[in-house]
């Protein structure tokens, strides 16, 4: 048998299906398809030995007691004959046969109750002459079900070989094994969820003689793709037993790394260098690969971008991912205004915390204005003189929007770009005309209220009670008896 075709070795036929009540690991969260271990050792290597077997299965995230059955599958060598076992989703146990005269070879399977499809998670083979052999992937992310990492980052392997005997009248698969390198790609979207692993890619394979443990670093993957950030599927490696007498070639211990893209985001909403009154446009935050164990934020501080600022949170911009596989999100924030204190640069990041640290998805810096201001330093900012004349006027209309400049400078607009429009709108609540809105952050020196008239005429005003508490503003007056009715916002200087 090729060893280099991995995929067929360890898709066996399926011939007989158990069906039993299974109950789920104490894993979160699982992996989005099954995942099994196992690991077969004879107590007395000979022919005629009972091996202790010892497996753990973790179902898929969405899976439920009873969706899956479970069972080993032992097939002796070189008689062929197959014992199935039903079993749990962890334990120990004794083998139900004892060891052939060449050896076992040992299936982990589970199969999905609803759609009778079977997976192989697992297989190895135990003989006399066999050695044992232990493939463990280790990586920066302590993730325990599955091993991951990131694009980026580097992976291990440790390699641990017992049992060659290097006889020279012995048989010839206790001389040695041979380790095998296969990659596979899961696409631009998968998550290893029906994978083919008939088409995984060779990479590379050598032979080990010796008894030990030994310890293979990798810097970066080798999955297929032109961006190597962005790529995603596994590295497998698995050790072979060498071709015997009356042993065929048969894998003793494979195992996998999953690999995941490097996350990216952008920040739209606002732009390199805008100017931005206390009242902040709305931004929205687009996330891509999300590492599925992650939190990623959205941050402000004065000055230019600067890596490794703390910053203030940016409230609603918090996500937190605890899953198996990356995770695209979007967020759009607006009323984030509370977190400018004083006018100035400032700059807005986007930032994501994995096991690898803490890394820059986008930035934007832009400046603030408006914010503490005083109405003086208002017309100071805007006019180039705090005097209540000329442009600055508090009743001038510089822009032509139909709003005076203190109209302007209560609402938090900018008083040289068109503003119509913008005000807070009136809303039918029941039975009354209501208008409610956010005291601009950093407003200070202004007086709201409101006003209501059935006729528009001079002196038929009536002032309306501000019902809320600072800095919201509810001004409602009922309706039910007013054959018409106006309202009209105040705002004055102190």
């Amino acid at each position: 048998m090729n060893a280099r075709n991995l995929a067929t070795r360890i898709a066996a036929a399926m011939v007989v299906f158990i069906f039993l009540e299974v109950s789920a690991l104490a894993q979160s969260p699982n992996p989005s398809f099954p995942v099994g271990h196992m690991v077969v050792f004879p107590k007395l290597v000979a022919t005629g030995a009972r091996p202790n077997t010892m497996w753990s299965v973790n179902l898929p995230a969405d899976a439920n007691a009873g969706d899956y059955a479970c069972f080993i599958r032992q097939v002796q060598m070189p008689s062929s004959v197959i014992y199935d076992t039903p079993v749990s989703l962890e334990g120990e146990a004794l083998s139900p046969l004892p060891l052939d005269t060449v050896g076992s070879r040992f299936e982990l399977w589970a199969v999905e109750s609803s759609s009778f499809k079977a997976f192989l998670l697992d297989t190895t083979v135990v003989g006399p002459y066999l050695p044992t052999a232990a493939v463990t992937f280790r990586s920066e992310d302590p993730y325990s079900v599955l091993p991951r990492t990131r694009a980026d980052r580097p992976f291990y392997v440790d390699v641990t070989v017992q049992g060659l005997r290097n006889e020279e009248e012995g048989p010839p698969e206790s001389n040695g094994v041979t380790l095998i390198r296969h990659v596979q790609s899961y696409g631009a979207t998968g998550t290893g969820a029906d994978l083919d692993r008939d088409q995984a890619t060779f990479l590379s394979q050598s032979s080990i003689t010796t008894n030990g443990a030994q310890t293979l670093t990798f810097a970066f993957n080798s999955i297929p793709g032109s961006d190597r950030a962005k790529v995603r599927g596994e590295e497998r490696l698995s050790v072979f037993s060498l071709e015997g007498y009356a042993m065929p070639e048969s894998l003793i211990s494979s195992k996998f790394i999953q690999i995941w893209p490097v996350a990216n985001g952008t920040i739209t909403g606002i732009t390199q260098g805008q100017v931005i009154g206390a009242v902040v446009p709305e931004i929205t935050f687009q996330l891509n690969d999300l590492y599925p164990s992650s939190s990623t934020y959205a941050q402000v501080y004065e000055g230019s971008p600067q890596l490794g600022t703390t910053g203030t949170l940016v409230p609603g911009s918090s996500i937190t991912l605890n899953d198996s596989i990356p995770a695209n999100r979007v967020l759009t924030l607006s009323n984030y205004d509370a977190v400018f204190d004083s006018d100035g640069l400032w700059t807005m990041e986007l930032l994501t915390q994995t096991p690898f640290g803490t890394d820059r998805l986008a930035h934007v810096s832009f400046t603030v204005q408006g914010v503490g201001m005083t109405l003086e330093g208002w017309r100071q900012t805007h006019f180039g003189s705090i005097a209540n004349s000329g442009d600055g006027a508090d009743s001038n209309d510089f822009d032509k929007d139909g709003l005076p400049n203190i109209v302007e400078f209560a609402f938090g607009f900018d008083p040289k770009q068109n503003s119509a429009g913008l005000l807070p709108a009136p809303q039918i609540s029941g039975n009354n005309f209501v208008i409610s809105f956010t005291q601009p952050a950093g407003v200070s020196g202004i007086l709201y209220g409101a006003e209501w008239s059935t006729t528009l005429l001079p002196g038929s005003w009536v002032p309306i009670v501000d019902t809320a508490e600072p800095p919201q503003h509810l001004f409602s007056v009922a309706f039910d008896t007013k054959p018409k009715l106006y309202l009209r916002l105040k705002v004055t200087g102190q």
